[in-house]
């Protein structure tokens, strides 16, 4: 069934499985691009075996595959990157509420690009949980539009190129496994669903052990203005990432901004002194890291902040303005605040 499905509907089933995944639904399209690669050489194969590598009767079939593939792609991709430039980190928040590592999938993101600029969206297709979050990245962080367009597009050919001749190359081995999937029937969507569930069961556990392990008190917002207002206050400390800062720079009024070196850094810095720790991350889980890193390093008394900079943001609290230093400038100059709707 699923061969005749494939022949009678291969390239529009292509499209929609790569525009639907592209737009961050859970149905990847690899496999589908496999398996259209794999049935288009089967069926354009001469009678005897091959006379070459492909069939020359499949290579119009493949090349219309890996175009329509493509297109799907930037059709999709193009759409993200211009939410990513018009609504910048709410879209990526947004994002992240879906994603099963939601903590750690923008940090993730940025870290790429901190280190390979768009250049990255060649190959974020091949990087499980960067290929949906690169995009809207690229379009936040001020790319230019025919960069983006012309790195996503090298990156598109690449992944559905790879795939279809993937299939193309082991059309035998696929057509094995489809024979033994139409012998198993129903059997084989419910292995596939049992395998489904243990990887989201397993991601889960990772996330709950997670938040187990950062599990602290918090302290909230009204609780940190009263402190600030007595004597002596609390030292607020911003622990985003440089990246982080870069795309939204402003920060709480007096906050120190940590960098890689700790240590040096709050040397000085009285160990029963109270420090109070904030971030823009789902759970505030770098400030709870940060929390756990600082009490390692003799703090007393430490708590991250509950919500974070947008907590304060949205009791209407004043931020101020950071200045990006001359060693973060070529980071500056790439990742820009995304423009207000």
């Amino acid at each position: 069934m699923l061969r005749e499905l494939i022949i009678e509907y291969g390239l529009p089933l292509v499209f929609a499985n790569v525009l639907l995944e592209c737009l961050g639904l859970p149905l990847p399209a690899l496999p589908t691009l496999v398996l259209t690669g794999a049935i288009t050489v089967s069926a354009s194969a001469v009678t005897g075996g091959f006379p070459a590598l492909f069939p020359s009767a499949a290579w119009g079939p493949l090349v219309a595959i890996v175009v329509t593939a493509s297109a799907a792609a930037l059709v999709g991709d193009t759409l993200w990157f211009w939410l990513g430039r018009r609504y910048g980190s709410r879209v990526l928040g947004f994002l992240c509420k879906l994603s099963i590592s939601r903590d750690s999938c923008v940090s993730r993101s940025l870290d790429f690009f901190g280190r390979f600029g768009v250049r990255i969206l060649a190959l974020s297709k091949f990087i499980p949980g960067l290929s949906t979050l690169a995009i809207p990245v690229a379009g936040a962080t001020g790319i230019g539009f025919g960069s983006f367009v012309f790195y996503d597009a090298i990156g598109a050919l690449l992944w559905s190129g790879l795939g279809v001749v993937f299939g193309a190359m082991f059309a035998d081995l696929v057509d094995t496994g489809l024979a033994y999937l139409d012998w198993l029937g129903r059997g084989a969507i419910v292995i596939a669903v049992i395998a489904l569930a243990l990887y989201l069961a397993a991601r889960w556990w990772r996330r709950v052990s997670l938040m187990r392990r950062l599990r602290m008190a918090r302290i909230d917002i009204a609780t940190l203005r009263a402190l600030l207002e007595g004597e002596p206050p609390p030292l607020v400390v911003d622990v985003r990432r440089h990246e982080r800062r870069a795309m939204d720079p402003y920060a709480i009024p007096g906050a120190l901004l940590l960098n890689d070196d700790a240590a040096t850094q709050l040397a000085e810095i009285a160990r029963d002194r109270k420090l109070v720790t904030y971030c823009d991350c789902p759970s505030e889980v770098s400030a709870a890291l940060a929390a756990r890193e600082l009490a390692a390093h003799g703090f007393s008394d430490v708590a991250p902040l509950l919500g974070g900079l947008a907590a304060w943001r949205d009791a209407g609290y004043a931020v101020e303005p950071l200045i990006i230093d001359d060693a973060r400038q070529d980071i500056a100059q790439m990742i820009a605040k995304a423009p207000s709707a």
